[in-house]
């Protein structure tokens, strides 16, 4: 199957059929790029070899970024990146994922990005931690070392192999289905309304993306919130919907251009950016001016919802990602995170809501499951978490 393939992209470095020996043991399973002579010698070992630049069938192809804290040079020096919050900038391949398997349920999603530096494991887990797949591409330095057995090389290497393994260890847990608090209705054809995922993301907001093209009613099923970031509102079945929402109790954000029904009445709540409108046993929030930065959308929509449904809340976090998943039982819960700082996060609290009672902890340095330690609190279960360097997942029964 598709889903179970690691890819890599074959290094120039690697000419000769004997650097697959250097695959032995790991999960990677597929070469992008190697020539005929590799191909051929990599057959009999079941792994599959594409040409580049061609997704198979039952992959959806996207560019995606290198993960990690925004650096920016000033003179002969390096700083960080800030966000208007003040908290280092982050880019991360998570949302691009999920917006790609929101677009095309069912398939796979192979990202493509260059190495910006020596952090492959992040970048592996920046992908895998939704579902997608990194496309494994060794810097040309790298790829020569480990190929002349360089110690620090294989290290490197080695760190590659055993998260690739990890993830495909897991592969069960893309078939868990995102929890989410709030909903993104969009065609999603402009950066703009791309941007409101990446900030929803970056402000801890568990959501879930919604294609104009894929939208049903069951969209809708659990939400408290729905953004429309696009200035022209839906129309038809789909306005009806989102209006059915409203009245059963939603919060619905959207520009003005929705406009205020007949039988909306004022709200008892005031916004210094929006004309609340209650509707049925629901809230209409709309605009008062265009909706045309995503940061202040995004940083009102959590005001709006209120902080008291955030399904995950941490503290002492640092510059991180999380993502929140369950079983299609609804019996199992997961919740991934990503540290993207160079330094352990030490002394992490996440409060995560939720009808479970026990939690068990893998990170990449010790995959075996272990007991966390919890405190049951009311609809939630509050995790401590001892240092982890890059990634941590919590198994919650």
């Amino acid at each position: 199957m598709i889903a179970d393939w690691t890819p890599l992209r074959w290094p120039d470095a690697w000419k000769f059929a004997d650097a697959l020996d250097l695959l032995k043991g790991t999960s990677i399973n597929c070469l992008i790029g190697a020539d005929s002579a590799i191909a051929h010698a990599a057959a009999p070992l079941g792994i599959q070899t594409l040409a580049p630049g061609r997704a198979p069938q039952g992959v959806t192809l996207i560019e995606g970024v290198w993960p990690g804290i925004r650096v920016a040079r000033f003179g002969s020096s390096n700083a960080f990146s800030a966000g208007p919050t003040g908290d280092p900038w982050v880019n991360s391949n998570i949302w691009p994922v999920r917006l790609a398997q929101a677009r095309k349920p069912g398939t796979s999603v192979w990202l493509r990005a260059n190495p910006g530096n020596s952090q492959y494991t992040t970048a592996i887990a920046d992908a895998a931690l939704a579902g997608g797949r990194w496309i494994i591409s060794l810097d040309e330095a790298l790829a020569a070392a480990i190929l002349n057995r360089k110690p620090e090389a294989l290290a490197v290497w080695k760190s590659i192999a055993s998260t690739a393994g990890y993830f495909a260890a897991h592969r069960a847990w893309t078939d868990y289905e995102p929890q989410a608090v709030v909903g993104i209705v969009s065609a999603f054809a402009t950066s703009q309304s791309q941007e409101v995922l990446n900030l929803i993301m970056r402000s801890g907001q568990q959501f879930r993306a919604i294609p104009l093209e894929r939208f049903e009613s069951v969209s809708l099923a659990g939400l408290r919130a729905i953004v429309l970031p696009d200035p022209d509102p839906p129309a038809g079945h789909i306005r009806g919907a989102l209006t059915n929402f409203v009245t059963q109790g939603g919060l619905l954000v959207a520009h003005k251009a929705w406009g205020a029904p007949k039988s909306a009445l004022a709200s008892d709540r005031s916004h210094p950016r929006f004309t609340l409108l209650t509707l049925g046993k629901g809230t209409l929030a709309l605009a008062r001016t265009d909706l045309n930065d995503p940061y202040l959308l995004a940083s009102d929509t959590a005001i709006l919802v209120s902080h008291r449904y955030d399904l995950l809340r941490f503290w002492n976090g640092g510059a991180l990602s999380a993502y929140y998943s369950a079983s299609p039982d609804r019996k199992r819960g997961l919740v991934q995170i990503l540290f993207y700082a160079n330094r352990p996060a030490d002394d992490v609290t996440v409060r995560v809501s939720g009808p479970y009672r026990t939690a068990r902890l893998s990170t990449l340095d010790n995959p075996a499951p272990q007991p966390a330690h919890c405190e049951q609190q009311p609809g939630a279960l509050e995790i401590h978490l001892p240092g982890a360097t890059r990634y941590a997942a919590l198994e919650l029964e």
